[in-house]
This record gives structure tokens, C-alpha cells and sequence, in this order.
């Protein structure tokens, strides 16, 4: 029985994205940040355009080709040449991610939906990040409680869409692409994981990713040892 498009008994292990997903935020913290600090909506789409497209300066953050604060540098540069100043830590947080910001963005409920899944069947984590946001992120999830694969595009030198990268994870938990579901918010991400034969959910409604998740986790008993008695006595999801 199909849920939400999603055939759970193909379903072998199960992959996630993690900004837009455990996190709230993300494009929509980057869409709105010219009105934030009052650039026109005209020239913020356009330095959008530059700094985040596929040849952009982002991609080559998230690759680990060019440092964080390079990146926050020409962001506050190309700001100013429109008249507005932006401080560094204002750039720094351009997407509302960084500090006590994250924390509140966690969403609780997908941590332990993955926790319960991760009893069941592999996971994997397939995150485009910044290798200065590492840990950050790290220290607001049991990755280990979560996770058996990590792919972080900064640490693998590539990033979503690009296809090696779903290459990669498929090969490191060692199952055909058709063995594979894959939730993101971005729909780029999702239709390069769909053209390999992965099956997508894209992330725009809570409460639909969760009726997923629970059908994934209830259509596999439990695998041998992975179980809750995991993780450690300072463990975030306790």
C-alpha cells in the first residue's frame, strides 16, 4: 500500500536531509534576508543569484573548496555596494542557523520518528554543510543514535544534486537505488535521487513526512543491534 506515494515494503534503508528537515529554516531564512536588513527585493534576488546558484560561491562552501568566512566577507561586500551595511555576525547568520537560533529550529518530532526508523533499517544523513557549522549542528543531535552513514558535502569535496554524492551514499549502505527513500526540501535534490531510482518525499508538510516515517518503521521489525540502549546518558533525545 502506497503512502503518500511512498511503497514502504521497497523501502530497504532510509536516507535524510538535514536542513529543511531536522531543522526548520533554511531557503526561506535566505530568501528573507535582503528584507531583513533592507536591500530591494531586486538586488537581493540578483546577489541571490550569484552567490547561490550551482557555480555560485555557496556551492564551493559547502564543498569545502572555500572557507565560511570568505564567503560571509563577499556577502557583506556585495550588500554594501547597494548602500546597506550588514554586520559579520548578521552575515555569519544569514540563515538563521548558527547559535541559540538552531536550538529552537530543532524539529523533536523527526529526531525520534529517525530514532524509531533507525531500529528498524539503515539510515543515512546526506546534508549539503559548511564545514565551520559542523559543530553546531553536531551538538544538537545523537548523530551515532541516528545515523550509520554521514555524507557531508564538505567532507566529500561534492554536494546535492550532483550525482556522485547520491553514488556515494548508496555505496557506503551498500544497497541498489531502488532500495533507497530519501526525504529533502529542496526539489533539485529530490529529482536527482528519483532519476537513479530512489524514492522521494519532499519535506513541505510535518505532519505527512511523520504518517511516512511511522509506515517505513512499521512495515520492518527491529534489526539487531540498534535499539535505544545506543545511546549515551547525554544523549540530546532523552
Amino acid at each position: 500500500m502506497l503512502i503518500h506515494g511512498i511503497d514502504p515494503e521497497r523501502v530497504q534503508a532510509a536516507v535524510f536531509d538535514l536542513g529543511g528537515v531536522f531543522l526548520a529554516g533554511g531557503p526561506d531564512a535566505v530568501a528573507a534576508f535582503g528584507s531583513r536588513h533592507g536591500v530591494t527585493d531586486d538586488a537581493w534576488r540578483a546577489m541571490r543569484h550569484e552567490l547561490f546558484s550551482e557555480t555560485g560561491m555557496w556551492s564551493a562552501v559547502e564543498r569545502g573548496e572555500c572557507r565560511f568566512d570568505d564567503f560571509v566577507e563577499h556577502l557583506r561586500n556585495l550588500v554594501a555596494a547597494h548602500g546597506v551595511t550588514v554586520s559579520v555576525e548578521d552575515a555569519r547568520d544569514f540563515m538563521q542557523n548558527t547559535g541559540e537560533r538552531a536550538a529552537d529550529r530543532l524539529r523533536h518530532e523527526i529526531v525520534e520518528a529517525t530514532a524509531r526508523l533507525y531500529e528498524r533499517m539503515p539510515t543515512a544523513l546526506l546534508t549539503n554543510n559548511v564545514r565551520e557549522w559542523g559543530p553546531v549542528w553536531r551538538g544538537l543531535i545523537d548523530v551515532a543514535s541516528l545515523f550509520d552513514v554521514v555524507i557531508d558535502s564538505c567532507e566529500v569535496g561534492m554536494r546535492k544534486p550532483e550525482p556522485a554524492i547520491y553514488e556515494l551514499t548508496r555505496e557506503k549502505l551498500g544497497l541498489p537505488h531502488d532500495a533507497l527513500f530519501f526525504v529533502d526540501d529542496i526539489g533539485a535534490n529530490l529529482k536527482s535521487a528519483r532519476a537513479l531510482g530512489w524514492q522521494t518525499l519532499r519535506y513541505d508538510d510535518t505532519a505527512r513526512v511523520l504518517e511516512v516515517l511511522h509506515a517505513l518503521a512499521a512495515a520492518k521489525p527491529p534489526r539487531a543491534g540498534a535499539s535505544h540502549a545506543k545511546r549515551g546518558a547525554t544523549s540530546p533525545l532523552r
